[in-house]
């Protein structure tokens, strides 16, 4: 009896020792593998989301997150005031920082932060982030997600910025980050086709209306010799002689817009970490 008490508590000692030795090798990979510790990558701190959403966003940005090797995460607040800041990119820049975000040595990754009361969002960007999230790029996305903030649809919003976060690393990597000149381009609604079509026909009816008009005093005539005044032509001699050209050329010179150039401007968070970003309000 002695003996098979003194087993089981063996065994049961290898089962606890298998389980703590299980549960720190947890952030131990997690540590290996780039990222600096576990942390939720969903904060919504302002509580605009259902349970039920947050923990889809959580999967979401998790799977992205591990599968890109590149930290996308979202952050909510109330307002600016509540977090005793006065600037979202400062906020975000050092919420990025101090919660260690980011993949690798260089911090890779991007934030989306949300202002609810301010009705502001801005994006920080770190690392590889810079260069996969260029300033064109941002605004674009700012764009995408706008319509759903404005009505009160942060769930939809966030998908949004989830989804087109993996197209943006895509074309990153591909050597085709999305820029000035390489914004994706929506396609044309078949109202535009309609409408232009109509308009073209509308204008060539005008046209012709006024030309027509202009000839009411010309009656039809069967052949053509009945249009030439009789007398009024008589050409003897005829010959073409090229006497001199005159060209004058003037060299074109392009006008460089400074917002054509594309790429991403940065600044020093308060840490001295380098950052990209921009945002907008809705």
């Amino acid at each position: 009896m002695k003996k098979t008490s003194k087993r089981l508590r063996s065994l049961f000692a290898a089962l606890a020792a298998l389980m703590l030795a299980v549960i720190l090798t947890v952030p131990a990979f997690a540590v290996e593998g780039g990222f600096a510790d576990l942390y939720y990558r969903m904060n919504d701190s302002a509580d605009v989301l259902t349970e039920e959403e947050d923990s889809e966003l959580e999967d979401a940005l998790e799977e992205l997150s591990l599968r890109q090797s590149f930290d996308v995460t979202i952050a909510t607040i109330e307002s600016l005031e509540s977090v005793d800041y006065d600037s979202m990119e400062a906020y975000a820049d050092d919420l990025y920082d101090y919660c260690q975000f980011g993949y690798g040595p260089d911090m890779d990754g991007v934030l989306l932060l949300v202002s609810v009361g301010d009705r502001k969002w801005h994006i920080s960007t770190c690392g590889y982030g810079i260069t996969a999230f260029t300033d064109a790029g941002i605004q674009y996305l700012g764009e995408q997600m706008k319509p759903f903030m404005a009505e009160g649809d942060y769930a939809a919003a966030f998908r949004t910025f989830v989804q087109w976060s993996d197209t943006y690393i895509d074309a990153a990597r591909a050597g085709r980050p999305y820029d000035v000149k390489t914004l994706p381009r929506d396609p044309l609604s078949p109202m535009y086709l309609v409408l232009a079509v109509g308009i073209g026909v509308v204008l060539a009816w005008v046209i012709v209306s006024v030309m027509k008009s202009q000839l009411r005093s010309v009656a039809f005539q069967e052949n053509a010799a009945s249009y030439v005044r009789e007398g009024s032509m008589n050409l003897t001699n005829s010959r073409e002689l090229f006497l001199y050209r005159d060209v004058q050329r003037t060299k074109h010179v392009e006008e460089k817009d400074s917002d054509s150039s594309g790429g991403s401007s940065t600044h020093t968070s308060s840490s001295g970490t380098t950052h990209g970003g921009g945002g907008g309000s809705f």
